[in-house]
C-alpha cells in the first residue's frame, strides 16, 4: 500500500534543524515527543502524528527524544525493530531497540539521565500526566510547549474531515448511558473527567470513525451520575437518536473553549469530588482540572473506566462474536481466494492481498478496518508489524504468508486475528517453516486451552504461550495478548512477560505468540478468547474461543505435537469444518 502521506528525509532534516533553533532560544538540551494526539490515541493519522515529522517511522508506538546536539533517539520495542530500520534515515535519526524486559518510556527516561539532560521540553498536549511525573524524575528541569507551538515552525498536514457520530441500538451494546453511570458513579457530587476516546464510545453508547481504524469519535467528557457532558468540535455532526438519549449533553466547541466550559459546570455541579486516569490524559488537561475545581477535589483513578468497560455484558459479548463470525469468513476466503489463485497460475502480489483482504471485508458488511492490515509475504512475515505491502513483492507458490487483519461490523466492536499459511499446499514447505510454525501452534493451543485460578495474572498465562518454543530456543519481541473491544487494543487486561494485571471474568484478550526469523519469515497464530467461568472447578477460569478458522495443514509438523495436543487440534479443526472454514477442506 502506497502510503497516503509521505516526508522526504530532506524535509525530516530540515524539520529537526528547525526544532533545535527554537530548542536553542528556550535554552532546551532536550525534547521529548510522544506518538499520541491530545486523546492519547494508539493509531493516530501520519499527518497529525508529530513524531513522524521528525524521524519518518510510521508505526503505531514508539517515543522521540531529540538532544541539543546529535542524531535524533527513536525508542522502538520488539514489534517494530526491523521496521523502524527500513523507514528511518541512520544520518539523521538512531533507533533505539528495546526488548521485552522494559519499555520504550522508561528506557527514553533513563537516557535523559545518562545523556545529562537538565533541561526538558515536552507537548503538554501529548504527553501523559503519568509520564511526565517520570521524566520529571530524570530531568531537572521540564518545560511544556503549548499546543500549536510547534505548528509555528514545523507544517503540519490537516486530517480529514469529521464522519457523523452515530448511536448504537441496544441490542448491539447493553445498558444505556444513565444505567452505567449509575453503577459507577456513587454521588451526584462525584464526577469522572474522560479523554480516552473508546471509553466516550462507550459510555455514551455512539461511534464516528473518526480517526484510522477506530470506531471512536474525537471528543471530551464529564461524566457525572445523572448525565454525561459530551464537548465535541462545532463541526461534528451528531445523529438525532444521540442526541435524543437521556443522560447526554452534547456541547459543541472549540476545544480550546473546554476550560471555559468546566468553569460553567463546576459553577453549576458545585462537585466534590473529580477523578481522571492519569495514564490516559494528557498533562495540558490535568492542568485544566486543578485550575477548574481545585488539587483537593482531584484523584487519581487508574484505568479510568476501564475496569468496568472491559468487562463484556452479555449483550455486548453477542455483538462481539457475531462480528468475528463476519471476520472468520472475510479471512478464510481471503485465503481461499490466494490460495486458489496461485494454483491457477494467476500473478498475485503484496499489495494484491492486502487489497484483497479489505474487499473481503467490506462484502461482509465491515464498515472499517480495525487497523492497517499486515500482509507479510516470504521474509516480510519476519516484520512484525509490516505495513507496507509492496505491489513488486509477487507471492510465489512456495511462500509462506502472515496476515494479520481485523475490521468493524455493526455496532463498532474491533474484531482481530492472524493466520500464517502457506501458499500452495501441493508444494513442500521448508522444514524450518513447519517447525516454527508448529512450535508457535503449541503455544496458541497451550494459552487457548489454559485453565487458571480467579485473578491469576498476565505474566503466568505468557508462559503457556511462551513454554514450547522456548525450548527450542526461540521467542518474540512483543507481549502474547491484549484486551479487545471497542478500540482493537483496550487496556484493563495484559498478557505479557511482564503483566501483573489479574485476569478477571468478562474480558476478551489476545492469543497470539509468534516466532519471527528476519530474511526468512515469520509467524504468528492469533486467536480472541473470551474469559469464562469454569463450568465444572470452581474458583477457576478458562478462555471460550471467538475465532474459528483452521490453522494450515501443509505448515504442521504432527511429530511435534502431544497426544494432548493433537486432541485439541483436532476438536477445533472439526469445529471449523462445521462453520466451513476449515483449510483442510480446500482441494
Amino acid at each position: 500500500m502506497k502510503k497516503s502521506f509521505t516526508l522526504t528525509n530532506q524535509t525530516i532534516s530540515s524539520n529537526i534543524e528547525k526544532l533545535r533553533k527554537m530548542m536553542a532560544t528556550r535554552n532546551l538540551e532536550g525534547l521529548y515527543i510522544s506518538s499520541f494526539d491530545p486523546f492519547i490515541s494508539e493509531y493516530v493519522p501520519l499527518e497529525d502524528n508529530h513524531r513522524f515529522y521528525f524521524t519518518g517511522f510510521t508505526g503505531s508506538m514508539a517515543e522521540v527524544l531529540i538532544p541539543a546536539n546529535g542524531r535524533v533517539r527513536l525508542y522502538v520495542d520488539g514489534r517494530y525493530h526491523e521496521q523502524a530500520d527500513l523507514e528511518v534515515d541512520a544520518k539523521d535519526v538512531e533507533v533505539m531497540k528495546i526488548g521485552s524486559d522494559t519499555s520504550t518510556t522508561e528506557e527514553l527516561a533513563r537516557d535523559i539521565k545518562k545523556l545529562g539532560i537538565k533541561r526538558l521540553g515536552y507537548e503538554a498536549d501529548r504527553t501523559t500526566l503519568r509520564y511526565l511525573k517520570r521524566l520529571s524524575e530524570s530531568a531537572q528541569e521540564t518545560l511544556a510547549l503549548h499546543t500549536g507551538e510547534l505548528a509555528k515552525i514545523v507544517e503540519f498536514h490537516p486530517v480529514a474531515a469529521l464522519k457523523p457520530v452515530t448511536f448504537i441500538p441496544r441490542e448491539q451494546r447493553g445498558r444505556d448511558t444513565l444505567e452505567k453511570t449509575r453503577a459507577i458513579l456513587r454521588s451526584e457530587k462525584e464526577a469522572i473527567y474522560v479523554t480516552a476516546l473508546d471509553s466516550i464510545a462507550w459510555i455514551t453508547n455512539c461511534r464516528g470513525y473518526h480517526l484510522p481504524f477506530l470506531s471512536s469519535f474525537y471528543a471530551k467528557a464529564l461524566v457525572t451520575k445523572e448525565k454525561v457532558y459530551v464537548f465535541v468540535t462545532p463541526e461534528t455532526t451528531i445523529d438525532a437518536k444521540a442526541k435524543k438519549e437521556a443522560g447526554l449533553e452534547w456541547i459543541h466547541l472549540p476545544f480550546a473553549d473546554v476550560p471555559k466550559e468546566l468553569e460553567r459546570l463546576h459553577n453549576t455541579l458545585h462537585l466534590d469530588k473529580v477523578l481522571f486516569d492519569p495514564g490516559m490524559i494528557n498533562s495540558a488537561d490535568f492542568a485544566t482540572l486543578v485550575k477548574t475545581f481545585g488539587a483537593e477535589k482531584l484523584s487519581e483513578k487508574d484505568g479510568g473506566l476501564y475496569e468496568f468497560q472491559s468487562i463484556k455484558e452479555p449483550v455486548e459479548l453477542m455483538a462481539i462474536e457475531a462480528s468475528f463470525r463476519k471476520s472468520d469468513q472475510a479471512i478464510f476466503k481471503t485465503m481461499k481466494w490466494l490460495k486458489e489463485s496461485i494454483k491457477a497460475g494467476k500473478r498475485v502480489t503484496e499489495l494484491d492481498l492486502y487489497l484483497e483482504t479489505s474487499k473481503k471485508y467490506q462484502a461482509e458488511g465491515a464498515v472499517e478496518q480495525s487497523f492497517n492490515t499486515i500482509a507479510g509475504v516470504g521474509p516480510n512475515g519476519s516484520i512484525i508489524h509490516y505495513g507496507n505491502p509492496s505491489d513488486e513483492v509477487v507471492i510465489k507458490d512456495n511462500d509462506m504468508i502472515l496476515l494479520d487483519s481485523g475490521g468493524y461490523f455493526e455496532g463498532g466492536w474491533a474484531t482481530d486475528t492472524t493466520r500464517t499459511f502457506f501458499a500452495d499446499a501441493s508444494k513442500k514447505p521448508h522444514p524450518k517453516m513447519k517447525e516454527i510454525y508448529t512450535l508457535v501452534l503449541k503455544g496458541t493451543l497451550g494459552m487457548q486451552n489454559a485453565v487458571f485460578p480467579v485473578g491469576t495474572r498476565g505474566n503466568v498465562l505468557d508462559a503457556y504461550a511462551r513454554g514450547p518454543m522456548r525450548k527450542k530456543g526461540y521467542d518474540y519481541n512483543h507481549g502474547t495478548g491484549h484486551g479487545v473491544g471497542i478500540h482493537v487494543h483496550e487496556p484493563g487486561v495484559r498478557v505479557s512477560s511482564i503483566s501483573n494485571l489479574p485476569m478477571k471474568e468478562g474480558q476478551v484478550v489476545s492469543i497470539e505468540p509468534g516466532i519471527y526469523i528476519p530474511g526468512f519469515g515469520g509467524v504468528r497464530i492469533e486467536n480472541i478468547g473470551y474469559v469464562e467461568k469454569h463450568p465444572d472447578y470452581p474458583g477457576m477460569l478458562r478462555f471460550k474461543c471467538l475465532v474459528w478458522i483452521g490453522f494450515e495443514p501443509a505448515l504442521i509438523d504432527r511429530d511435534l505435537l502431544n497426544s494432548e495436543e493433537i486432541t485439541q487440534l483436532e476438536e477445533y479443526e472439526a469445529e471449523c469444518l462445521k462453520r466451513g472454514t476449515s483449510l483442510s477442506a480446500l482441494k
